[in-house]
């Protein structure tokens, strides 16, 4: 096929797909788990079919004497073939049986299914020379290896919608998911449906070009063919370079755990410091990475305010309700740091249980934004009192 996207926005969406890729390679490839690695492979394979799906390139190619218009025109749909091995790589990887635990048995599945791709990008050029002896797309060729060609296309089509579906319903039927990895598993489900139903009416479309009829059905699926696959390649960048810029902002430290981690360590140093209670492992190893010190750092401060639920008042009302939590929580650490006899149990609201660490951390985040205003009121009369 050849692209039929404006070319500036073709150009603009290959050069951030090719850069997004770069990326990933340079900042993730070392440190990134295996299924990390299969969304660069795809995005670089895709990158590569909507390259010799420009005009452009085919023609520079054609005049350098390297390969003919025709011929790569169908490499580049060999190539979207090989974008789909490691999607599939990947899906498999969620599913129990190929764990990714499992090394040696992914090691298995993932070179079976990339030799498959490969195999099936060698018979689909071979089947693609009878159109390009005739000088003509393949997809509007009439015979019987127009259908094998595209029989192979839409079986990795297929195979990738089927398993990505299959993986994201399985998992949004077990339940227990955060509000954003519902709708991001809903999104799959929906790309998946796409993939299903391209596989079965691009394959309809061979059919009815090999065989000559349904002209008009043939017609739609080929301009939708050299139209669509670009904008795919742009939501795919975008979707893999939100990795990249993610992993930036964890090594510039502005990424939301180095935030959170900065914000509440005042809170969490005075809280360890006095519950001597609690293992301090926070800081115990220096190479700790944002994310695992922030669920850490978590743990600690909850662990101390099960501690400090001894020594707690209920929750003030002569300060600001916005600082009132931390403000309790400053009163009760004060009693014990002073000696404090403990007295009865009083469940600190941000110790209480049924959240997990994702929103314990962000409720202590929004304590700590107060604590070093809580500490001004370390010392009012209902303090005194309640001592």
């Amino acid at each position: 096929m050849t692209s039929s996207a404006p070319a500036s926005i073709a150009w603009l969406i290959i050069g951030f797909g090719a850069a997004a890729a770069v990326l990933r390679l340079v900042l993730l490839h070392d440190r990134s788990r295996p299924s990390e690695r299969q969304v660069t492979y795809a995005l670089i394979s895709a990158v590569v079919a909507a390259l010799l799906r420009e005009r452009a390139v085919q023609n520079v190619l054609a005049d350098a004497g390297l390969l003919s218009v025709r011929f790569t025109r169908q490499l580049g749909t060999t190539f979207i073939v090989l974008t789909f091995a490691p999607l599939i790589v990947l899906a498999g990887s969620w599913s129990e049986r190929w764990s990714e635990q499992a090394s040696a048995r992914y090691r298995r599945m993932s070179l079976t299914v990339w030799c498959a791709a490969v195999v099936s990008m060698v018979l689909m050029l071979l089947l693609g020379s009878h159109a390009r002896v005739l000088g003509q797309y393949i997809d509007r060729t009439e015979g019987w290896q127009t259908v094998a060609y595209f029989a192979f296309f839409s079986i990795w089509c297929a195979a990738t919608g089927v398993l990505i579906v299959s993986a994201s319903v399985r998992e949004l039927r077990a339940g227990q998911l955060r509000p954003s990895h519902r709708l991001t598993y809903a999104l799959i489900v929906l790309v998946g449906g796409w993939a299903l139903e391209e596989a079965v009416s691009i394959f309809v479309s061979a059919v009815c070009a090999a065989t000559g009829t349904g002209h008009a059905f043939v017609d739609f699926r080929f301009r939708a063919n050299e139209n669509n696959f670009v904008y795919m390649i742009g939501l795919g960048s975008l979707a893999a370079g939100a990795r990249v810029a993610t992993e930036i902002t964890r090594r510039l430290g502005v990424d939301s755990a180095a935030r959170t981690v900065r914000q509440m360590t005042p809170m969490w140093r005075d809280l360890v410091t006095v519950c001597v209670e609690i293992p301090r492992l926070s800081h115990s190893d220096p190479g700790m990475n944002p994310r695992r010190r922030m669920h850490r750092m978590t743990v600690e401060i909850r662990d101390a305010l099960l501690v400090l639920g001894r020594f707690a008042a209920p929750l003030p009302a002569d300060v600001p309700a916005a600082a009132a939590e931390a403000v309790q929580i400053a009163r009760a650490l004060h009693r014990k740091a002073g000696g404090a006899e403990p007295g009865s149990y009083v469940r600190l609201h941000a110790s209480a249980p049924g959240r997990d660490i994702i929103d314990e951390a962000r409720t202590l985040r929004r304590i700590a934004r107060h604590w070093t205003s809580a500490q001004t009121y370390l010392d009012s009369p209902q303090l005194d009192g309640a001592r």
